[in-house]
């Protein structure tokens, strides 16, 4: 059973994050732009779960340097004789999150490939962002493929999307949870904590300076405008942290794409439901 969380604390932590931030913005708008933007590009960490032991202990692992980011991932493969499919998790999440879906694929032979992105699971670091999701993973399908199939969830999701636009030999794809524009998640953020517009504006300079990419650039439906593979995308319609009309939008701008809608599952749980599985599953063994 999962722990109850401490809701009351987050709030208590944000209140004097908050507090803080309007300390320095009032000092230098700089120094609260880098501690807030310091947060943001650190992902929460969390314990393995005693429903993840079985596939992470079944899964060969190694450490893989990714060139072009000098930082080591840790990696799993978990051997079969089919078709190859990688795994690539959300935001503060990790490659054992899809432990029922693996255990599914395990059964059914597929060669089923994961990672845990920078600063994330068991790989090292204190903060990352999403081109440094994207940049892993292509290094990595370019390492170990071609692959068949790629399946993300949320941030892996739409670094999935990005990364597949590029990869026409990826013959499907699978989107869950997935947001659509990166800005969107900035203003989030932003309202969130209530940074000011000369933060802000000094924040998307420093990811300008940090990436080499304009935030505005990331979008998963601009991507979706040339992905080849064959897209299904699941969403539900209860989802409070990448809300619905995410998925809409990205499924109008692809070419093979499928949209599928549950109820009641929110970001996360959507993972471990049954008849989402059931879906995956069927959609990859079509042909």
């Amino acid at each position: 059973m999962d722990k109850p969380r401490n809701f009351n604390q987050g709030i208590v932590l944000l209140s004097a994050f908050k507090y803080a931030l309007r300390t320095l913005e009032f000092i230098h708008p700089y120094f609260a732009m880098r501690l807030a933007a310091f947060f943001f590009t650190k992902p929460l960490s969390y314990q393995l779960l005693e429903r993840e032991v079985f596939v992470d202990s079944n899964a060969q692992k190694s450490s893989v340097h990714i060139k072009g980011l000098e930082k080591s991932v840790y990696t799993y493969h978990w051997t079969g004789k089919g078709s190859k499919i990688m795994l690539m998790h959300g935001w503060s999440g990790r490659a054992t999150n899809f432990f029922k879906i693996i255990e599914k694929l395990m059964d059914l032979d597929y060669d089923i490939y994961a990672f845990d992105a920078p600063a994330h699971g068991k790989s090292r670091g204190v903060t990352t962002n999403l081109p440094e999701f994207i940049l892993t993973l292509e290094f990595l399908l370019n390492k170990w493929g071609p692959f068949e199939a790629i399946l993300g969830h949320s941030g892996g999701a739409f670094s999935s999307a990005y990364v597949c636009a590029r990869h026409p030999e990826i013959k499907k794809l699978i989107l869950i949870s997935s947001f659509d524009k990166a800005i969107d998640l900035f203003k989030k953020y932003f309202d969130l904590i209530g940074l000011g517009q000369i933060s802000q504006k000094l924040m998307g300079d420093y990811f300008f300076l940090k990436t080499k990419k304009k935030i505005t650039e990331f979008s998963t439906a601009d991507s979706a405008n040339s992905i080849q593979a064959k897209t299904l995308v699941i969403h539900d319609e209860s989802d409070m942290e990448v809300e619905l009309f995410n998925a809409l939008n990205i499924d109008k701008n692809l070419k093979k794409g499928r949209l599928i809608i549950t109820k009641g599952l929110g970001h996360r749980r959507i993972l471990r439901d049954d008849a989402v599985i059931d879906e995956t599953l069927d959609f990859l063994k079509r042909n």
